[in-house]
């Protein structure tokens, strides 16, 4: 059975997001929703990419959050808690993952938090739930 993933972070992240997408695509993982694809939509269309979203976390076996993140973010990390799927987090620090607070969820026991400077491509994938 195929091994499905999406992808959560702030569109000048994209890129790194990306090295880690084309890394789990290389394993064999499927994106099971890419918003980074999605391009000139208006408000008529984002009823239509809200529900594609949840659909895509819903069908995910992993959430990766690349913060700090965009508004959607934090829904995408409470509908994943919400369906029981396994979170990874990385924040280049305790600053950005803290601030303007802490965020309960964050600590779930659902969630893997990683914070170093630069995403380490190999300690997300070692992340993974097999």
């Amino acid at each position: 059975m195929e091994k499905r993933f999406y992808l959560s972070t702030r569109k000048d992240r994209s890129e790194e997001g990306a090295l880690i997408a084309q890394a789990l695509r290389d394993l064999g993982w499927v994106c099971t929703f890419d918003w980074m694809a999605i391009k000139n939509i208006g408000a008529l269309d984002y009823p239509a990419v809200a529900q594609s979203e949840i659909e895509g976390i819903r069908q995910a076996d992993v959430l990766l959050v690349l913060l700090p993140g965009g508004y959607g973010t934090h829904v995408e990390i409470g509908s994943a808690l919400a369906f029981g799927k396994r979170v990874i987090i990385h924040s280049p620090s305790r600053q950005v993952l803290e601030t303007p607070y802490p965020c309960v969820f964050h600590y779930h026991p659902n969630v893997t938090l990683m914070v170093s400077e630069t995403v380490d491509i190999d300690s997300v994938l070692a992340s993974l739930p097999s």
